[in-house]
């Protein structure tokens, strides 16, 4: 089964879904949050929700600042290719990108939807890859970059700078031994493990998007972000919004409640109940047709 995703390892005291500015960068639909010795913690996310496509600023510059500590974001799309970033407090950044085309055996989601028309093919800059690595992604390319070159060896040696500039003792032979040519969230957990992080424990998620208590408002919430999304992509193709996609009765409060469920999942947010209690008075006040 492909795998889509980013995880992000940063240092922090707070529960990293908490920190400022991660949200913004990567999303909200986090999975899980590994906590490790010294103050590390590895966030694991889901692509973000569809109306958080437009305001996404992905990277882990600005999560760097926020704890003062280098962070590290890895995303991988569909097991195909993992595209690394990372930063450090003092605006240095950096990007890798690892595809093992040697072992793909037959075409990507991305390659069949492109043949079909479902999506445009990658730009000239992306040939590369299979994806293109500018739009949509949670560790984007500037526009007009082209993608990295696939270079293990290197992306070894950038992998142990940035972990020498953390204060985490590794080297390049023992990331390279660890990570091999997964493209996986292998990749993801072998590197944690050539880090040298000890695990504590993991912390999951009080509830969940599609919890039985507000599946309806969540069903017709997931549909009016997939609206925006639309709304979004077409503008920024120069097209006219299909009246089928337009929002319907309600949307923006459908919206803005995956928005408090996805703020309230780790705590510090609305309860269950109260959450329930919403739920139910958008489906009273905005009844579907």
């Amino acid at each position: 089964m492909s795998f889509f995703g980013t995880f992000v390892l940063a240092r922090s005291d707070t529960l990293l879904p908490h920190v400022p500015g991660i949200r913004s960068a990567f999303g909200s639909r986090f999975v899980a949050v590994h906590r490790y010795d010294s103050g590390w913690q590895l966030a694991h996310l889901n692509p973000p929700m569809y109306h958080e496509w437009p305001t996404i600023h992905g990277g882990p510059a600005p999560l760097a600042v926020a704890t003062g500590a280098p962070a590290l974001a890895i995303e991988i799309k569909e097991s195909y290719c993992l595209q690394y970033g990372g930063a450090t407090p003092d605006g240095s950044t950096w990007l890798a990108h690892f595809a093992n085309t040697a072992e793909r055996t037959g075409p990507t989601f991305r390659d069949l939807a492109a043949a079909t028309g479902l999506v445009s093919p990658p730009r000239p800059a992306a040939q590369r890859c299979a994806f293109d690595h500018h739009e949509e992604c949670t560790v984007p390319l500037p526009d007009g970059a082209d993608v990295p070159d696939d270079d293990p060896a290197s992306l070894a040696n950038t992998l142990s700078s940035w972990a020498a500039a953390a204060d985490v003792s590794t080297s390049a032979n023992r990331i390279t031994d660890a990570i091999g040519t997964h493209t996986d969230d292998n990749a993801v957990y072998r590197l944690i493990d050539a880090l040298g992080l000890e695990f504590l424990e993991t912390v999951h998620p009080l509830f969940t998007f599609r919890e039985h208590d507000w599946r309806d408002a969540w069903r017709i919430g997931r549909d009016a972000s997939l609206r925006v999304f639309r709304a979004w992509d077409t503008h920024r193709e120069g097209d006219e919004l299909a009246s089928y996609d337009r929002p319907l009765p309600g949307a923006d409060e459908f919206v803005r409640f995956l928005d408090l469920v996805a703020a309230s999942m780790f705590g510090g947010g609305l309860t269950k109940e109260e959450l329930r209690i919403e739920a139910a008075r958008l489906l009273d006040t905005y009844p579907e047709p």
